[in-house]
C-alpha cells in the first residue's frame, strides 16, 4: 500500500470531478490515504438506471454483484455528518450483505467498511456515498481511519456536488447556464481572464451582498471578482490563474465584515464544459462560495471527528472566528483549558493551524 497525502488525494479527487473516468484512480489514492484495501462510490436509486458502483482496487465484479444481491438498497446509509463503520449500521442478527459477503467480501478478506453518507442521494430516492473496505486488521484498529475519513468528508461532499454539476451540464448540452442555478452553493463562472460570465442565484445575492466578495467593474466587459483584504484579492487571482493554466484547483477563506464567519471558496477548472454552457464565451474557472453561515452544532462536531462535547464546543467557537481568550470567556474556562482542547481538536483533526481548522469545519453540510 502506497503513502498517499491528503493533499495528493484531494487533487485527485479534483481531477475525477473534471473527468469521471478516473475516479477509480481516485478512489485508489483516498484508499492509501485512509489505510483501507479499496474504495466505491455507489449511489442507488428506486427509479430504473440510477444505480451504480465505481470501485477503486477492489475487484469489478464486486460492483455487479452489490446491485445484483439488492445489498445497495438495504444497505441503512446514516444521515449523521459523520463517517461510520458498516457494522454499526446492521441490526446484530440481520445478515450483513448476503451474497456479497459470501462471494465478495470474504474472499478479498474484507472485515468492514467505513461509510460517508452523500445526503443529496439519500431520503426517499434511495441513499449513496463513499465506502472503503478494511481489512480485518484495519477494522481492529479504526479509529485513526475514521478520524482521517472525518477530515476529508466536507471536501468529498463538495466534490459530489461540482461533479453532479458538471454533468448536468454536459447532458444537457444547453447554451444558457440555467443548469447551476439549483446548485446548493454560491457558483460563479469566470473566464480565463477571471471575468465573470456567470452567476447562480445564490451568487447574484452574494455578490449584491458584497461582504468579503464583490464584484469590480471593468472598463470594458464583464467584472472581475474582488475582495475587502489585498492580500485575499492576490491569493484569490493566483488560484484562478493556476486553475486557468495548470488544471488545478485549489481552496482558501475570504474575510467578511461585521464579525460573519469568513467565506470558504473552492476554485476549480472547468475543461470540457465551458462550450455547453456559452458557445464562444468560454468560461474556464467555476468558484464555489459558501456553506453553512454559523459552525455546525456541537454534537454534529463530536460526531464528525470524535471529540468530547466540551472539544465540540471549543472547536465551534475556534472555527466561528473566536481567539483563546474569547473562547475561555464565553466558554467560562481557563485559558490553560481552552489550548489543552484545542490540541485535541488538532490531534483529531490532522489540522496544525486555527485557520486550517476553520476551513475544514466550514464545509461541514
Amino acid at each position: 500500500m502506497r503513502r498517499v497525502g491528503f493533499d495528493q488525494a484531494l487533487l485527485r479527487v479534483h481531477a475525477a470531478v473534471r473527468n469521471p473516468t478516473l475516479w477509480p484512480e481516485a478512489l485508489t489514492d483516498l484508499a492509501d490515504h485512509l489505510g483501507a484495501i479499496g474504495g466505491m462510490l455507489t449511489r442507488h436509486g428506486h427509479e430504473p438506471g440510477t444505480a451504480f458502483v465505481v470501485t477503486g482496487r477492489l475487484d469489478p465484479a464486486l460492483a455487479s454483484l452489490y446491485l445484483r444481491d439488492g445489498c445497495a438498497r438495504r444497505t441503512p446509509w446514516a444521515p449523521q455528518a459523520g463517517p461510520m463503520l458498516d457494522h454499526a449500521l446492521w441490526p446484530t442478527a440481520a445478515p450483513r450483505h448476503g451474497a456479497v459477503q459470501d462471494e465478495g467480501l470474504a474472499p478479498q478478506r474484507i472485515g468492514d467498511l467505513a461509510m460517508l453518507n452523500y445526503a443529496p442521494w439519500g431520503g426517499g430516492k434511495g441513499g449513496g456515498g463513499f465506502a472503503f473496505r478494511l481489512d480485518r486488521r484495519a477494522a481492529d484498529a479504526s479509529a485513526g481511519l475514521l478520524r482521517r475519513l472525518a477530515r476529508l468528508a466536507p471536501h468529498l461532499r463538495q466534490a459530489l456536488d461540482l461533479a453532479g454539476t458538471l454533468q448536468a451540464a454536459r447532458i444537457t448540452g444547453s447554451a444558457s447556464a440555467a443548469v447551476l442555478d439549483t446548485a446548493p452553493r454560491a457558483v460563479l463562472l469566470l473566464d480565463t481572464a477571471g471575468r465573470l460570465r456567470h452567476a447562480n442565484p445564490a451568487g447574484e445575492a452574494l455578490l449584491r451582498e458584497a461582504d468579503g466578495l464583490r464584484l469590480v467593474p471593468a472598463p470594458a466587459g464583464p467584472g472581475r471578482l474582488g475582495t475587502a483584504l489585498a492580500s485575499e484579492g492576490c491569493q484569490l487571482r493566483r488560484l484562478i490563474a493556476t486553475a486557468v493554466a495548470a488544471g488545478l484547483g485549489g481552496r482558501m477563506r475570504i474575510s467578511r465584515a461585521r464579525g460573519n464567519p469568513a467565506w470558504p471558496v473552492l476554485v476549480t477548472p472547468l475543461p470540457g464544459a465551458e462550450e455547453h454552457l456559452f458557445g464562444d464565451a468560454h468560461a474556464s474557472v467555476a468558484v464555489l462560495v459558501g456553506g453553512a453561515a454559523t459552525p455546525p452544532a456541537p454534537d454534529v462536531l463530536q460526531a464528525a471527528f470524535g471529540l468530547t462535547i466540551a472539544e465540540a464546543r471549543v472547536l465551534r467557537r475556534i472555527a466561528g472566528g473566536a481567539g483563546v481568550p474569547d473562547t475561555a470567556a464565553a466558554l467560562s474556562l481557563s485559558p490553560e483549558t481552552v489550548r489543552s482542547q484545542l490540541a485535541r481538536c488538532f490531534d483529531a483533526t490532522g489540522c496544525r493551524s486555527q485557520a486550517a481548522l476553520a476551513a475544514l469545519v466550514a464545509g461541514l453540510p
